[in-house]
C-alpha cells in the first residue's frame, strides 16, 4: 500500500489528493518486475471509524496481487460525504470509493460518474455470494452501480449496567419506551446519547417517530414524496422531537454535538440509549469495552408489522478509470468482500452484505439485528429521500430543537423543500 493518510488531513488535502490520483490517467501504470505484467496503482477511498480491519486486508490484497498498488486514503462519515461531493463536481473521484445506497448512492450513476457492473454480477455470480437486498440497494435503473459490502440493521442499544440500576427492562411498547425515558431522567441519566451534529444521527429517532405516527404505508409514500409532509402524523413526530429536547431526553447541546462524543457518554454510563446498527459490537470492542454489557431492542414503534430501519453500504468504481485501473478495483472489491477475507476479519467487519460467513462470538448482538429485519424493514431516511430534502430536515430537527420553528412550521417547509425539488 503507498499511503494511509489521516481523516483530518485528507480532508484539508481534498483537493489536491483529489487531482494527485484523479482516475482518469492512462499513464500511471508502469511496467512491473512480475513476469512482465504491468504495475497498476489504483486510488481507493472509505470509511476509517469501524474499519480497522481494511488496511491489513488492502495489504493482504496486495501481497496476493504483486503488480497492483493502492493508495487508500479513509475518512470519517461526514469527511468522506464532502470530499466526495467535491471530486464529482471536479471529475476527480477516486478509482474507488465507499459510499451507501439509495439516494447517497445514487448520485454517482446517475450523473454518469460509476462503472456498470451488471455483466461483471451475472459473470461472477453475484447472486450466490451476496445477499439480495443488498444487491437490490446497489442497482439503480436496472444496473448495478455497486459492490455490496454491507447490510446493516439498526436498534436502540442500552447498557445493561444503567437498565438494571433503575430496574428497567428493554421497553415492548412506544407507552414503555415514553415512561423508561423520563423514569432515566429522573434517575440522574440522559436517555438518549444522540449527537445532531451532521443531522443523520437525531433522523433515526425522528424517522422511528414518523413510522410510529404514520404506520407503514404512510412512511414508504413519504420517503417516496407520494404523500405530503404536512400531514398530522409527522407534526405528531416533530412535536416529540421539540418535547423531548425541552425535557431533557437529549444531551446538552445535542444539536451541535458529533455522534462519536454522544457515543462517548453511552459508554460512560451518563446515557443510556443509543440508536446504532450492526457495526455496533465493534464500536464498543474497538474502545475497550465489552459488548456482553449491552443490549439491543427493535423501536416499540406499535404498528405492525414492528419495521427495522436498513441501509447498504458498497464500493462504486470510477466510471472514467482506464480499463486496467477498473479490472484491479473490480478484482479489490469482490476480494474484500469474499467469504474468507470477511471470516478473516468478522469481529471488526461489521454486518456483512456476503452470504454464507461466519458470526463472530464477539459480536452476540449481530443476530439479533439481522432477524429484526425478519418481520419487515424501511429504507433509512437519508438514503430514501432526495438529499435537497434530507438536508431540509435535518434543519427542521435543529430549528425545532432552538424553536425557531413550530412542529407546523417544519412540516411546511418539508413540502415547500419537496415541492422545489419536483420542479427541478
Amino acid at each position: 500500500m503507498k499511503k494511509t493518510i489521516s481523516a483530518l488531513l485528507s480532508l484539508l488535502l481534498a483537493g489536491v489528493m483529489a487531482a494527485g490520483c484523479g482516475s482518469g490517467d492512462n499513464g500511471s501504470s508502469e511496467d512491473g518486475q512480475n513476469g512482465g505484467e504491468k504495475k497498476v496503482a489504483i486510488s481507493f477511498w472509505a470509511l476509517n471509524t469501524g474499519w480497522e480491519w481494511l488496511e491489513p486486508a488492502v495489504k493482504d490484497f496486495e501481497n496476493a496481487n504483486p503488480n497492483i498498488d493502492v493508495e487508500l486514503t479513509q475518512y470519517e462519515v461526514d469527511p468522506i460525504k464532502e470530499a466526495l461531493k467535491v471530486a464529482a463536481s471536479s471529475k476527480t473521484l477516486p478509482d474507488m470509493w465507499f459510499t451507501w445506497g439509495g439516494t447517497l448512492g445514487s448520485f454517482y450513476p446517475e450523473n454518469g460518474l460509476t462503472m456498470d457492473l451488471t455483466q461483471i454480477a451475472k459473470d461472477h455470480r453475484w447472486s450466490e455470494i451476496y445477499n439480495k437486498a443488498a444487491i437490490d440497494m446497489s442497482t439503480y435503473d436496472g444496473k448495478v452501480s455497486g459492490i455490496p459490502v454491507h447490510l446493516n440493521v439498526l436498534g436502540m442499544w442500552y447498557s445493561k449496567n444503567v437498565y438494571d440500576k433503575l430496574k428497567l427492562q428493554a421497553p415492548k411498547t412506544f407507552a414503555e419506551f415514553e415512561s423508561q425515558l423520563a423514569a432515566l431522567k429522573n434517575g440522574g441519566v440522559v436517555p438518549l446519547a444522540f449527537g445532531s451534529k451532521g443531522g443523520w444521527h437525531t433522523m433515526r429517532l425522528t424517522e422511528q417517530l414518523i413510522e410510529h405516527f404514520a404506520g407503514p404505508e404512510l412512511h414508504d409514500k413519504l420517503n417516496r414524496l407520494e404523500a405530503s409532509w404536512n400531514d398530522p402524523a409527522v407534526i405528531k413526530a416533530f412535536e416529540k422531537i421539540q418535547e423531548y429536547t425541552d425535557k431533557g431526553y437529549f444531551p446538552k447541546g445535542y444539536s451541535s454535538l458529533d455522534p462519536t462524543e454522544a457515543e462517548s457518554l453511552f459508554y460512560q454510563e451518563q446515557a443510556a440509549m443509543i440508536n446504532e446498527g450492526t457495526w455496533f459490537d465493534g464500536n464498543i470492542m474497538e474502545n475497550g469495552f465489552d459488548p456482553n454489557n449491552y443490549d439491543v431492542f427493535k423501536f416499540p414503534n406499535d404498528q405492525p408489522p414492528s419495521r427495522a430501519s436498513v441501509f447498504a453500504e458498497m464500493f462504486q468504481i470510477n466510471g472514467g478509470s482506464s480499463p486496467e485501473k477498473q479490472e484491479a478495483a473490480v478484482k479489490l472489491g469482490e476480494y474484500l468482500t469474499r467469504p474468507e477475507v470477511v471470516n478473516k476479519y468478522i469481529e471488526q467487519y461489521g454486518s456483512p452484505a456476503t452470504l454464507n460467513v461466519n458470526i463472530s462470538e464477539k459480536t452476540p448482538h449481530l443476530k439479533t439485528l439481522l432477524d429484526s429485519a425478519g418481520d419487515g424493514a424501511f429504507l433509512i431516511t437519508d438514503q430514501a429521500l432526495p438529499q435537497e430534502v434530507v438536508q431540509k430536515l435535518f434543519e427542521a430537527q435543529d430549528k425545532l430543537a432552538f424553536h425557531e420553528w413550530t412542529p407546523q412550521q417544519a412540516a411546511e417547509a418539508m413540502d415547500e423543500a419537496i415541492a422545489k425539488y419536483k420542479s427541478k
